[in-house]
């Protein structure tokens, strides 16, 4: 009776980190561009087209992880390229 008992605990534990590995594996990395007079402005057009995009814009329904931004100067404002990973 433990030897089943301690089965089926076991075996709930590993369907437990399966479905936890298969939540992960439903992100993709999504990549956008955006431009402003600032670094904060051309980060939020970044991110903004990624959500307008991915996220069900206006109302998001995806969960955004792992943001990350590059940014450099571009005349008189910044240009940012954002990569987030996207999951549904």
């Amino acid at each position: 009776m433990k030897a089943k008992l301690a089965g089926l605990v076991l075996g709930l534990g590993a369907a437990t980190l399966m479905l936890a590995s298969a939540a992960e594996a439903g992100c993709v990395t999504k990549h956008g561009k955006g431009y402003g007079w600032t670094v904060d402005m051309a980060k939020f057009q970044a991110w903004e087209i990624i959500s307008q995009k991915y996220g069900n814009w206006p109302f998001p329904d995806t969960n955004f992880r792992n943001i990350r931004y590059k940014c450099k100067a571009d005349g008189d404002g910044y240009t940012c390229l954002s990569s987030i990973d996207v999951c549904k």
